[in-house]
């Protein structure tokens, strides 16, 4: 007689659970609604296009870190139309830039090779980037939490950087804003601001990622990268180019 592994079945069971919930999230509303559709999303992520996606793929440490496509396509579109970000070069530079930071939308922490805590979003933010936005959603919320910390952030404790980061990461619609909110608040708003980002031109945006974003730049992230930049600039697509 076979024993069951009681916590393999017990995480299969929460992820199953909760692509069950995702999926009533998004009943109801339209996908292919918005700047970018669910058709766009699915051609440019299409690691996370199926509805399973989670319950087969998701990391069984962090279960509830992943989400799908069509969770992820409503709060980019939200972030859109709340940062203001309309142009294609920009959107797909900053939904390249989460998809290969998150995994696919497999992780919103950063685990690897370590957990390092106040590191994530869907972009995997540096702690103080992540403590000044959520600064800027939730001040109050924020003060809180970062307590006698409020003006030397770079000295606060892994408690204080945790509890910060689940502040950001508590909503999809705040862990997906992040990018945007740093392409167009943060130290790579010159980029937004000039439209410096060509349409696709994948140069400009390794120099969006290294003078930017102040990503490290070898010779295999620079293949890695370029092919999730690929499938993200063929799969988003617009009628005209903005």
């Amino acid at each position: 007689m076979r024993l069951i592994n009681t916590k393999t079945f017990a995480i299969a069971a929460l992820v199953a659970v909760s692509s069950i919930f995702q999926a009533s999230l998004v009943s109801g509303e339209d996908t292919n609604k918005g700047l970018v559709t669910l058709d766009m999303l699915n051609k440019a992520i299409p690691a996370a296009a199926a509805a399973d996606y989670c319950a087969k793929n998701a990391d069984k440490d962090y279960p509830k870190e992943c989400v799908s496509n069509a969770v992820a396509v409503a709060s980019i579109n939200k972030a859109l139309t709340k940062y203001k970000v309309t142009r294609r070069a920009d959107i797909v530079a900053v939904v390249a830039w989460m998809a290969f930071e998150s995994g696919s939308w497999k992780y919103n922490n950063a685990h690897f090779p370590k957990d390092v805590p106040g590191i994530g979003t869907r972009t995997m933010m540096a702690w103080a980037n992540v403590a000044s936005y959520a600064k800027y959603l939730y001040s109050c919320r924020y003060g809180v939490r970062i307590g006698e910390f409020a003006n030397t952030v770079d000295k606060a404790t892994d408690a204080v950087k945790v509890k910060v980061l689940k502040l950001v990461n508590s909503s999809n619609d705040d862990a997906f804003g992040a990018g945007f909110w740093y392409f167009v608040n943060g130290e790579a708003k010159s980029y937004y601001q000039g439209k410096t980002i060509k349409d696709g031109d994948y140069d400009s945006f390794k120099d969006f990622m290294v003078k930017g974003v102040k990503a490290p730049f070898d010779e295999k992230a620079y293949k890695d990268r370029k092919d999730v930049w690929d499938k993200v600039n063929a799969g988003i697509v617009f009628a005209k180019a903005t």
